[in-house]
């Protein structure tokens, strides 16, 4: 189906269409527009428009709208892809004090406050997701481990396969800590019997939202918006955003502190967050494309990634000591 047709619910009729990735910005005589096309099911679309509505019936307005077409649906799918349309927003130039990273955190913060709702700690349906994210934690460290054990007995080890056979042993540590603060997570769990949910973004990060002229931001692209916790987000949120810049802890710390202006985590939720964060799943990704995507990248971009990353896990394992706060008589 061509943009053309897809226009056509909004009675739409585009004089210009640039393509600007998966954007495409549509010039009309009604103005211009934004057409986003997506790979989400159908199901995932309804999802997303949900989440939006939710959010609007909250009141929350930082956010780009989604147009209806004029039979009052919000998307248009076909055999393979999903269309939605927003009006266009012309990008200026950020030039507040603050990090866009801390705004996007704030707008967590407000997002998840405005969702919250406490659930009642079903031990089973909890048991279940404790065991399975162990699981598929114990099968990438598994994983690791196979890829320096292989690694050590060559005779000529390459550039990647040496840099991370350096930090394998921190790496190994550092799933070690995730595990005990999941482990931590479930036990004040089972204590309160209840945990928090929240309506998560799913991706955020910069490239999903348009600062206007008071640098304030405009969020799009919910498309992966689900009811989970909140510190898989923030946890999915830091990992997003520490490539974005040299961050200090403080930077960092700062971020929790603008969300926490909203809503202050549960103790908990702090040991979730750095279970989620001191598990090295970014690692495991990096190796995984090394060795089933090899020549998609040259040997130096592998190795610069994955520097990154290992990077990134170093300062985990600083904000994570200082994210929580251990009681004296825990010390002892």
């Amino acid at each position: 189906m061509s943009y053309e047709s897809i226009l056509y619910y909004y009675d739409l009729y585009p004089q210009e269409i640039e393509e600007l990735g998966k954007i495409k910005k549509v010039t009309t005589n009604r103005g211009v527009f934004a057409l986003k096309e997506s790979n989400i099911s159908r199901h995932q679309a309804d999802e997303f428009i949900h989440s939006l509505k939710k959010l609007t019936k909250h009141g929350y307005n930082r956010l780009v709208p989604v147009l209806p077409t004029k039979y009052g649906e919000y998307t248009v799918s076909t055999n393979h892809h999903t269309y939605y349309v927003m009006p266009w927003i012309e990008p200026v130039e950020y030039t507040a004090r603050e990090s866009m990273e801390e705004k996007l955190a704030s707008q967590l913060g407000a997002i998840h406050r405005l969702t919250v709702k406490t659930q009642p700690f079903l031990r089973e349906n909890v048991d279940q997701s404790y065991n399975q994210l162990l699981q598929r934690w114990e099968l990438r460290r598994l994983e690791l481990t196979r890829f320096a054990d292989q690694a050590e007995k060559r005779t000529y080890m390459s550039p990647f396969e040496l840099t991370f056979l350096t930090h394998a042993y921190m790496l190994d540590q550092m799933a070690e800590t995730a595990k005990e603060h999941l482990k931590k997570w479930y036990e004040l769990c089972l204590e309160k019997e209840t945990y928090r949910t929240v309506l998560c973004h799913g991706r955020m990060q910069r490239s999903h939202a348009i600062f206007n002229t008071e640098n304030e931001p405009l969020l799009l692209n919910f498309e992966r918006a689900a009811i989970d916790t909140p510190a898989r987000e923030l946890a999915s949120f830091c990992r997003y955003s520490f490539s974005k810049g040299y961050w200090s802890d403080d930077d960092i710390l700062t971020w929790f502190m603008r969300y926490e202006g909203h809503l202050p985590l549960l103790e908990e939720e702090k040991y979730l967050t750095c279970a989620y964060l001191n598990f090295p799943e970014p690692i495991a990704y990096a190796v995984e494309a090394y060795v089933h995507s090899h020549r998609s990248m040259k040997e130096l971009e592998h190795v610069q990634r994955l520097e990154k990353r290992l990077m990134s896990m170093r300062r985990v394992q600083r904000i994570t000591q200082k994210l929580i706060i251990v009681p004296d008589e825990e010390k002892q």
